[in-house]
């Protein structure tokens, strides 16, 4: 038997938002419907010629009116205020009543267990750019969110430890390097709204809500090797030899 969904707050306020949108675009303001219509047309043709400077112009101005029209509607500031009120609720509610968990176990757990905490490379950045060191470097696996920044990572600098280590990035805008020692192999998986990305000699440009994954030939026999996961929003990955 097929089991009724049950709806959540953002769910509910997405539905109802989408409806309010719908009836101020189409019934309230036609003029809304038709300046988004003609400036997507020009996010279009501007991402067909963004080699040019005019389509560059062209693409990131119809892409920022876009969204300022968007800004302007009822529906978007009524769903931007829900949205705060929700959470602050929830923070709220997370304050006065603070959830526990206690998981139930059917054997006995050994409560003297210890762990031990280790330094990581880099650290959660909104803005602002992170290098690893000039000098030598003990390595730790690399898992981060950034903001607005560059990040880069010299390998040249750390010993390569057996089991493949792992840098994943997931950044909003900037660029995103690598620098890998000729004798290690690598395997990239990259996501990006927009960008660019340079694998040693491999280059693409204008790259339009993509994914993808390059290995090197000997990386799955190699002892040395390096497992890459990014992701951005608006930028450039760079994987070089040094």
């Amino acid at each position: 038997m097929r089991q009724k969904k049950n709806f959540n707050v953002v769910e509910i306020l997405l539905i109802v938002t989408a409806v309010i949108f719908l009836y101020e675009f189409v019934i309230l303001d036609t003029g809304l419907l038709i300046l988004v219509a003609i400036f997507s047309i020009g996010v279009y043709v501007g991402k067909n010629n963004f080699k040019k400077m005019w389509g560059k112009v062209l693409f990131w101005s119809s892409i920022i009116i876009i969204f300022l029209t968007i800004m302007e509607t009822f529906a978007f500031k009524l769903f931007a205020l829900s949205i705060l009120s929700y959470f602050l609720y929830k923070l709220y509610k997370s304050r006065q009543e603070p959830y526990q968990f206690r998981p139930e176990f059917d054997h006995i757990i050994d409560q003297d267990e210890t762990l031990q905490k280790k330094s990581t490379l880099f650290t959660n950045r909104w803005f602002g750019s992170q290098y690893t060191k000039a000098s030598a470097y003990e390595w730790t696996d690399v898992n981060i969110q950034s903001g607005i920044g560059d990040t880069v990572i010299d390998l040249s600098y750390t010993v390569i430890p057996k089991d493949p280590p792992i840098v994943s990035i997931r950044n909003v805008a900037g660029t995103i390097q690598i620098l890998v020692p000729y004798d290690v192999e690598v395997s990239v998986q990259h996501s990006v709204l927009f960008g660019s990305l340079r694998i040693f000699n491999y280059m693409e440009e204008n790259m339009w809500n993509k994914v993808v994954h390059f290995k090197t030939d000997q990386f799955e026999d190699s002892s040395q090797k390096v497992k890459i996961f990014t992701s951005t929003l608006i930028g450039k990955i760079e994987v070089k030899r040094v």
